[in-house]
């Protein structure tokens, strides 16, 4: 009996030697059990998906000033450490793996220098295009992408409540959809073909825009506003809709980063009165006010978006590797004003975002805007430690003849200077407090032969990257 129990003793040892010695990613990799939309909380003020807004205290709500903003009014606070609302999660959030991955990983512990692809080019470059067409193009993207010494790619996932890889909740962009009924990813291969050159993929998404065509729209919660469609950012239908479709993503590619970017609420008055509530939303903010809520319609539009954001970051954030951005417009006056997006509050405190990058669209010379004043208005405002910030670039507007909104000084500015970008880049890296830059967009880093001034002003800015 006793050399039995030795036996069984000297097995058990060895076993437990054999199994600590195992990688963190063979357990990582091990547990497959899926994350539930159960499981998946919100860790801040802000409610699940699932829940009313109209149920969140009045207490977790403080009006505060901050930094150099320009906004008007004031700016509401959803404080996801001090919440009586908070809910735990009922699992580790950081098991989950997405269904495709990829062995080789970037380096993100340097400047980030990022590009966008947008759906437009996007669309151009798949339509009509065979499966090893398509993964031609998407090779090309990435292979360019390296060789300007870009590390990341912004690519376009969803643009108009449609899908640009494999969903089970959107219908599939028209471009994509031949090579994706035929059993393509473009996202999945993205994925594959940016990871295998060092670089980031961040999935980029538009979540309220459904565009023209309403066969592409889910459920009945949205309005128009000109020729588009957007979901009613108050509706918890839309809301859940949203942050389902981005568990889609972070669940089952490994990407980098999820990205929205400057469309919230349309700016249009007369769609959204400024000072009472739109026809698509005064069911819901009457229903706020009967129950003592004490928001005007301005911060209650303004607490919706940010109900959506606080949900989103949670829901990214489900995956430990994978950063929740936002790239809003680089004038703060009107993204909180007229979009409805209170960006300083995103920036200022944790559990909103893990990276912000205004579009500082603007030349030097710009009257209302130059870069580098603007630039320092986001640097001066507050700001998380856990939030970084990029700048996003205008590459679309080197060697343009008229910049119509720029002033008199500005108007000729892309077309009479040939180092714009460059010297944006070399002021951006002057400033300690920005991390890195985005380009917008791909298609722009190879102008036409006909524009001398973009060719190099194109030139000057790969000296430097």
């Amino acid at each position: 009996m006793m050399r039995y129990i030795k036996t069984i003793f000297t097995l058990f040892i060895i076993s437990f030697l054999l199994t600590s010695c195992l990688p963190r990613s063979y357990w990582l990799l091990s547990n497959d059990e899926p994350t539930t939309a159960a499981q998946d909380t919100t860790t801040g003020s802000v409610p699940s998906s699932s829940e009313s807004s109209s149920d969140i205290p009045e207490e977790s709500l403080t009006t505060t000033e901050f930094g150099t903003d320009t906004s008007a009014g004031s700016s509401t606070s959803l404080s996801p450490s001090s919440s009586t609302t908070t809910k735990k999660p009922t699992t580790n959030p950081t098991t989950k793996k997405p269904t495709t991955t990829t062995a080789k990983k970037p380096d993100t512990d340097k400047e980030f220098l990022g590009v966008w692809v947008s759906y437009i080019e996007l669309a151009g470059m798949l339509n009509g295009k065979t499966v090893a067409q398509a993964k031609a193009q998407i090779d090309q993207i990435m292979t360019n992408s390296k060789a300007y010494g870009l590390n990341a790619v912004i690519f376009h996932v969803r643009s108009h409540s449609n899908a640009y890889y494999k969903s089970k909740i959107f219908k599939a962009a028209a471009a994509a959809k031949p090579l994706i009924d035929a059993g393509f990813d473009p996202l999945e291969y993205a994925v594959q073909a940016a990871h295998s050159r060092g670089l980031e993929l961040h999935a980029w998404i538009n979540p309220y825009r459904i565009g023209g065509n309403l066969s592409y729209a889910i459920g009945k919660d949205y309005f128009k506003s000109g020729s588009n469609y957007y979901y009613n950012p108050s509706s918890s239908a839309a809301q859940k809709l949203i942050i389902d479709g981005v568990g889609e993503i972070v669940n089952n590619y490994d990407v980098d980063g999820v990205q929205f970017d400057d469309y919230f609420y349309p700016n249009d008055p007369a769609v959204i009165p400024k000072d009472k509530a739109a026809a698509f939303e005064k069911n819901a903010f009457d229903e706020y006010k009967s129950k003592g809520g004490k928001l005007g319609i301005a911060d209650w539009r303004r607490f919706q978006v940010s109900v959506l954001i606080s949900a989103v970051y949670s829901k990214v954030h489900t995956r430990e590797d994978c950063d929740f951005g936002i790239s809003p417009g680089g004038i703060q006056s009107n993204n909180y004003n007229n979009l409805y997006a209170d960006v300083a509050l995103w920036m200022r405190q944790a559990k909103y975002i893990d990276y912000i990058c205004p579009q500082i669209y603007y030349g030097f010379l710009n009257k209302s805007s130059a870069f580098d004043k603007n630039l320092d208005g986001w640097i001066a405002m507050q700001r998380s430690p856990s939030v970084k910030l990029y700048v996003g670039l205008a590459l679309y507007k080197i060697g343009i003849a008229d910049d119509e909104w720029a002033g008199d000084d500005g108007r000729t500015e892309w077309a009479d200077h040939d180092d714009i970008i460059k010297r944006q880049l070399v002021y951006t890296r002057s400033k300690s407090e920005c991390g890195g830059v985005m380009f917008f967009s791909y298609s722009f880093f190879k102008p036409s032969s006909g524009n001398a001034v973009a060719t190099r002003e194109i030139e000057n800015l790969l000296g430097i990257l």
